[in-house]
């Protein structure tokens, strides 16, 4: 058990424990420790396919994913990158979360992971999860985080994006939109609103906000190149426009997908400590220990 949780839970990887061990006076070597974490990932296969049955049983699921190299892969180059995917429920007492890896990052493994669910999924902007929107049994809620840094990575470029005083134009202009956006939700929050009363919130006050943006932007789009980042930060926000308020008219929806970005960030932090997956077994082994 101490392996997994340094590994899983503090982020170390099997090299350091390795010597951590020899220090120690035990000789373990990293092969034995990945050999005893595959076995063990897979005891867990039954568990975590009734936790994924519970978290698709859910209203509302925010998914993710991100990248990961695995050494040795049949067909694939060591240099060939793989994803972990991750589902989560909504904001609960409970909350779940499940991992998958897969080596693909085609819309075929969402479709998959999803399977016949009914309700809720909120995610990025990332084309993988467009067919989302083609399907009549599931509504597609989109991420005003994601939107917003595509207007801070405008004034970065200018480098104007750390002085609020300097935050002038039309990239300053919107994420002024979406500051006032983010403030009511704030506010619904310090009340700890119910359901209702935070959707009543957004009817009263955010809705007609996004409906003087949505025009501000459309009028924008066409004085605006296309091509540059703020053009593409314009038609990314309205593309995905009925993502992004559909919100207004649903209190139990989060107007981001933080919470799937907070549930892949211990991957993530791991990841920057032992950088790759050796075999496809070791990262489905990954896949296994990291949901909560």
């Amino acid at each position: 058990m101490q392996i997994i949780i340094a590994k899983f839970v503090d982020a170390m990887p099997s090299y350091r424990q390795e010597k951590q061990f020899k220090r120690l006076g035990y000789e373990i070597s990293r092969t034995n420790m990945a050999n005893w974490t595959i076995q063990l990932g897979a005891r867990l296969e039954k568990l975590l396919g009734l936790l994924k049955h519970e978290l698709l049983s859910g209203p509302l699921i925010h998914m993710d994913e991100t990248g990961v190299q695995v050494l040795k892969e049949q067909g694939r180059s060591p240099t060939t990158k793989s994803y972990m995917w991750v589902m989560r429920t909504g904001a609960s007492k409970c909350p779940g979360v499940y991992f998958e890896y897969s080596p693909s990052r085609a819309s075929s493994v969402v479709q998959r992971l999803l399977g016949s669910y009914q309700g809720v999924v909120q995610t990025d902007g990332y084309i993988g999860y467009e067919f989302i929107d083609r399907n009549p049994e599931i509504d597609h809620a989109g991420c005003w985080a994601h939107a917003r840094r595509k207007f801070v990575e405008v004034l970065k470029t200018k480098g104007t994006y750390r002085n609020q005083k300097a935050r002038q134009g039309y990239a300053g202009e919107a994420l002024d939109f979406i500051g006032q956006l983010y403030a009511i939700e704030h506010k619904g929050s310090e009340k700890q609103l119910s359901v209702e009363e935070r959707q009543a919130l957004r009817q009263e006050k955010s809705k007609p906000l996004l409906e003087k943006f949505h025009f501000w932007l459309q009028k924008l789009e066409n004085e605006t190149p296309p091509k540059g980042l703020l053009g593409k930060a314009i038609n990314y926000t309205l593309k995905r426009w009925d993502q992004l308020s559909f919100h207004l008219d649903h209190g139990f929806v989060p107007i981001n997908n933080n919470l799937a970005e907070n549930a892949i960030r211990p991957f993530v932090v791991g990841r920057k400590n032992w950088l790759f997956c050796d075999t496809v077994d070791g990262a489905i082994a990954s896949a296994r220990f990291y949901p909560d």
